[in-house]
């Protein structure tokens, strides 16, 4: 403040001493020096005031490097220097800069959203049988016929609890916590070889608000032969969904005809089995 205060000071004496030349016409050729002299003034003291300073901003809910890394992305081309202490956050840089990350700062010190998967996993398997045999004994033949229906029904379902920005990684009904983000890619095994799994979905939702969630969904499925390599394919696709709303990850069908017959007998059979595997994520309060 004693800065500013000194620099009014000096631009009230320069205008002074310039209305005293402007009354004397003997003194009027130093108008254009005193002139020169207030803008160099004026100049000097917006340069000052404009110099980088540091702020130290404490933070309650989130991790310091957490929103640093944030800041740094959203500054890149900015002159501002941010530095994660602990639970302290400080940056460096221009005073408008810094009032506006002071803003953003306090809009990110949030506590995490909590949010439950639930995995739903079911299975279907039917088939029918039917067959006919003839036998003969002691001159006399006979004839059986047999007819069987197979119908079975399993549901599963598993929940898991994670914060926002966490991933989960599900496969045959199981859910698990993975404890990074993955992201999208063609060769996703390089990471998830670090948690011993190969194949699967990696589900990562995040709240964009109380009535819409968006699902970052990774698809891969291992190939046997190129085990050793970790080489797998990947498909990655996002959806915004409604809270409590069941989102189909995907599931196998497989059907298998069978005949079978002899000199005397004939058996016919299908089965079919259906597996489905749904996602549910709920924000909790």
């Amino acid at each position: 403040m004693a800065t500013r205060k000194t620099d009014y000071f000096a631009a009230g004496m320069a205008v002074m001493a310039l209305e005293a030349c402007m009354r004397n016409s003997e003194h009027r050729p130093v108008l254009s020096l005193m002139t020169a002299l207030i803008l160099t003034l004026l100049t000097v003291s917006s340069a000052a005031w404009a110099q980088p300073e540091a702020r130290v901003y404490d933070l309650n809910n989130r991790t310091a490097e957490d929103i640093a890394l944030q800041i740094r992305e959203l500054y890149q081309q900015a002159p501002v220097t941010v530095t994660a202490r602990g639970q302290q956050l400080v940056v460096r840089g221009e005073p408008t800069l810094l009032d506006e990350i002071g803003t953003l700062v306090q809009s990110m010190d949030v506590p995490p959203v909590q949010m439950r998967i639930s995995v739903r996993y079911r299975q279907d398997i039917g088939g029918k049988q039917s067959g006919g045999s003839v036998t003969l004994s002691n001159g006399s033949a006979g004839a059986s016929v047999e007819r069987r229906t197979i119908s079975t029904n399993s549901t599963r379902e598993r929940q898991l609890i994670v914060q926002d920005g966490q991933s989960a990684h599900i496969t045959s009904g199981n859910v698990r916590t993975l404890p990074f983000a993955i992201q999208g890619g063609r060769n996703p095994a390089a990471i998830l070889q670090q948690v011993e799994t190969r194949s699967g979905f990696v589900v990562s939702p995040q709240a964009i608000s109380n009535q819409a969630v968006e699902l970052s969904i990774v698809s891969f499925e291992e190939d046997p032969a190129a085990l050793p390599g970790y080489e797998t394919e990947a498909l990655m696709t996002i959806r915004r969904v409604e809270p409590g709303q069941w989102v189909s990850l995907g599931g196998t069908r497989t059907s298998m005809n069978q005949e079978q017959q002899g000199i005397t007998y004939r058996v016919n059979g299908k089965r079919s089995e259906n597996q489905s595997i749904d996602v549910k994520v709920e924000i909790l309060p």
